[in-house]
């Protein structure tokens, strides 16, 4: 009789511990998403929330916990200080007119490359991005080569030509708009040509045989059509020109011009003998959020409504490029002018001038005098290999973290077990930091952990957690994408064959992922070499990065060895680049060799 009423006993308590376990992994999904939540939560709001405080608590020298008190008084000296009027204005111009010049000439390359017959387009396809490995702090270090006062390749050269009157002054607020434009040409392109891309050329045809001309039907038909996708990426980049910080740094070292982002660092970095102003540093960047959450919003409204301009339809549609006629070759000549301007002439300044230890103007008898001296004194620093690991943790760590992240806030998003509520409140907190700019959310994590007892301050670890805050929105729009094109009906047949939620995510989701994921580790670890602002924000001697030591090697005037460190990250950016469709030839080869 104990044995039975132990037997009883025991199927009992198995009873009751295999239902735990079921009620456990019936909930798990939802601990899941509100684990997913929590960190999305962390990363986008806490800087902002800490921005916003610090606003209302710092004063010059004094951090935000280091008072007790709240008020609005940087706010009121942010709003009736004269200079800080003029650094808006300084500001708007900047971000109005760069935006203007790239969205303009990645519009005309992607007409012409994706629409025409021009001559080379695969040429002047790979000659628009190569600018993409060039980082921007590279690129303007290259202009003031070319356009310096003194003996500028470009000034120079227009002065030995009796054209003197035509020099540039490379350290003006017009000169950072145009070089800011020239930059951003590259990765508005990418955003564009896909709208010119899937274009259905039957519009233009109708348009050619009613009479109209090329340049009448583009100005008529072309562009109007494709409106909601050039506003929208107008709308964009001038996100991305308002916060941009690393051209307007480089020369405006020089130039005295600053905007709202280098006037952020300068507070927070003041010359030698001030003090530091955290108060003023967080109304300003409080209010660069504001705006561009602002124009954030536009951007997302303009995307959603794109719908009412679909011109791709379900049958016959086959894109054609249009014959240029005559005006083929005038069109590649004005191109790859530009080619030469953006792309051409800042990469030989660089490397002409890493190869001499003191700029002379390039001649034939100069040619004797070049060495690899800057390049060997490089592989000497005693800080490179440093560097370097740092950079590789920084890049990679940073990368995967993203990827990962990305991929399951993706699936969170789009097959979460919440509500659609929910899940498109955790889409829009992860696409808020998109309108924090990079050394905004530098000077936000700068106070977090200062007052965090977590010692990640002046390490690589808050550097990679603010490259993930500053590249979380981009990727997981990139992630979120790739899952929406999944069917469901691919994760049901294998819950149906008996597979887990865990098995049929390995198996069936992340296989098709997978190359979104790529991209966007690749992508992201592009940036995290290129970025400058963040790195300067939160760098120590002990974590400098690539970008860092360029930086300084820059500012303390070896040139040449700045310029020589430029060179070798161009040519690793653009393997990087490369790298995906190098991969698909290797594998199309492969797959040749083996058929026969």
């Amino acid at each position: 009789m104990t044995r039975n009423i132990v037997a009883n006993h025991g199927e009992i308590a198995s009873g009751e511990g295999a239902g735990g376990l079921a009620r456990f992994a019936r909930g798990l999904p939802l601990v899941l998403f509100g684990g997913v939540c929590a960190i999305v939560l962390w990363i986008a709001a806490a800087p902002f929330i800490m921005l916003v405080y610090s606003s209302l608590s710092a004063d010059r020298d004094k951090l935000p916990f280091e008072t007790r008190r709240l008020s609005l008084e940087n706010y009121v000296t942010l709003l009736t200080d004269a200079r800080n009027l003029d650094l808006l204005w300084t500001t708007a111009a900047f971000t109005i007119g760069a935006t203007v010049i790239g969205v303009g000439l990645a519009t005309f390359f992607a007409w012409l490359i994706e629409r025409t017959d021009v001559f080379g387009r695969r040429f002047l396809f790979v000659s628009i991005l190569t600018p993409m490995a060039i980082p921007s702090m590279i690129y303007a270090m290259a202009w003031i080569q070319l356009g310096g006062p003194n003996n500028g390749l470009v000034n120079a050269t227009l002065v030995s030509m009796g054209l003197g009157f035509l020099q540039v002054n490379v350290f003006s607020l017009t000169s950072m708009i145009i070089i800011q434009g020239l930059a951003l040409a590259s990765h508005a392109y990418l955003l564009i040509a896909i709208a010119f891309r899937n274009f259905d050329s039957s519009f233009e045809e109708q348009s050619f045989m009613c009479g109209r001309g090329r340049l009448s039907t583009v100005f008529g038909i072309t562009l109007p059509m494709l409106k909601p996708a050039l506003l929208a990426a107008g709308l964009f980049f001038t996100v991305v020109s308002m916060e941009t910080f690393d051209i307007p740094i480089t020369l405006g070292l020089t130039s005295h011009v600053q905007v709202i982002s280098t006037q952020i660092y300068w507070s927070t970095h003041p010359e030698s003998g001030r003090l530091p102003d955290y108060g003023a540093a967080s109304a300003l960047s409080v209010g660069l959020v504001a705006i561009a959450y602002g124009l954030i919003s536009l951007y997302s409204r303009a995307t959603r409504d794109a719908r009412r301009f679909v011109s791709i339809t379900a049958r016959g549609f086959r894109p054609r490029p249009i014959p240029l006629g005559p005006w083929r070759w005038p069109l590649f000549a004005l191109a790859l002018l530009f080619v030469m301007v953006a792309v051409a002439l800042p990469l030989f300044i660089l490397i002409w001038r890493s190869l001499l230890r003191f700029y002379q103007y390039p001649s034939f008898n100069v040619l004797k005098q070049l060495n690899f001296n800057s390049y060997l004194g490089i592989l000497n620093d005693p800080d490179i290999p440093k560097v370097l690991a740092n950079t590789f943790s920084l890049s990679v760590g940073a990368s995967a973290a993203v990827s990962i992240l990305a991929a399951a806030i993706a699936w969170q998003v789009v097959r979460g077990p919440a509500s659609p509520g929910w899940r498109r409140r955790l889409n829009v907190v992860a696409f808020f930091p998109q309108s924090i700019p990079g050394v905004v959310v530098g000077l936000a994590l700068i106070f977090i952990y200062l007052w965090l007892p977590i010692p990640i301050y002046g390490t690589l670890w808050i550097m990679g957690l603010a490259m993930v805050t500053r590249f979380l929105a981009y990727s997981v729009g990139s992630v979120v994408a790739a899952q929406m094109q999944i069917s469901g009906e691919l994760e049901e047949a294998a819950r149906v064959s008996g597979a887990s939620r865990a098995l049929t995510y390995w198996r069936v989701v992340l296989p098709l992922i997978t190359p979104a994921i790529i991209a966007t580790f690749l992508w992201v670890l592009i940036h995290v070499v290129r970025e400058l602002g963040l790195s300067l924000m939160l760098y120590t001697l002990q974590s400098q990065v690539l970008s860092t030591k360029i930086w300084l090697l820059w500012e303390n005037g070896r040139v040449a060895d700045a310029c020589a460190t430029g060179v070798l990250t161009v040519v690793g950016l653009l393997i990087l680049l490369g790298a995906p469709a190098l991969f698909r030839g290797v594998r199309a080869a492969a797959r040749v060799v083996l058929a026969k």
